[in-house]
């Protein structure tokens, strides 16, 4: 199997526990995942071939605990932990662009990595999410050779307050929705991001939901947003399959 490094951004011991088991759950199969922290000040932030020095790819993970707004002041500890995240990965995310390696963000790895390629990231409320929602492939994602493995149109699990809002430097857009105009994108040949959770299932985000009842809107039941996402939960194995072992 091949390894991969994946940089996780939580607080919260369950919290990074879940997202480990879900990971872990579509992917374990395909690679084998090592996790780190991108908050760990300890790791060798300021020379990134060494970090990643012995894996075949990089996954940045989701976070429910930071945002780069979330309609937040500027001085709430969501935000400034989030520039101090971004100031520490840049050497790192910039590295993984130029030197072509597999890479996946998601979701708020999704929102870092166009931040730091000069893309927006505000609390848009006509982005902002939660639950199932359709994905459509536009033609570069058709003539892409990950995302063409999937439908043009398939429905995927999303969770986020923030949203990119202005095309990042480099990005190749390759599919959006309704409600979100950055759904997935691509740096290069093999530096991929989307704002969806490839990694949750419905099941999963039935879960979450009734652990954090303040992201559904009010009057709302899982039942109305929650759908499955077979296709979606492809992705991780099919960027080991495609991206991973043919880069």
């Amino acid at each position: 199997m091949n390894p991969v490094l994946v940089f996780q951004s939580r607080a919260t011991q369950s919290s990074l526990d879940a997202e480990r088991r879900a990971l872990l759950k579509c992917g374990g199969d395909a690679a084998e995942f090592t996790f780190q922290s991108t908050l760990d000040v300890s790791l060798p932030w300021s020379d990134p071939a060494a970090l990643v020095e012995g894996f075949d790819g990089v996954i940045f993970g989701g976070s429910g605990d930071y945002d780069f707004d979330g309609g937040r002041p500027e001085d709430d500890i969501a935000r400034v932990t989030s520039r101090e995240v971004l100031a520490r990965t840049t050497p790192l995310i910039e590295h993984l662009i130029t030197s072509s390696f597999p890479t996946l963000g998601i979701c708020y790895g999704h929102q870092l990595i166009a931040e730091t390629r000069g893309g927006n990231i505000s609390h848009d409320k006509t982005q902002h999410k939660i639950g199932s929602h359709a994905v459509e492939l536009n033609e570069h994602g058709m003539n892409d050779p990950l995302f063409s493995t999937l439908p043009k149109t398939f429905i995927a699990q999303y969770g986020h307050k923030d949203s990119v809002t202005s095309e990042p430097r480099g990005a190749t857009l390759l599919a959006y929705g309704p409600h979100c105009t950055w759904s997935a994108m691509r740096y290069g040949t093999a530096v991929y991001t989307t704002q969806f959770h490839p990694e949750l299932t419905a099941d999963d985000v039935i879960e979450r939901l009734a652990a954090s009842p303040g992201y559904l809107p009010e009057g709302g039941v899982t039942d109305d947003f929650v759908r499955p996402s077979e296709h979606a939960s492809r992705l991780i194995p099919l960027f080991i399959e495609h991206i991973v072992r043919h880069i």
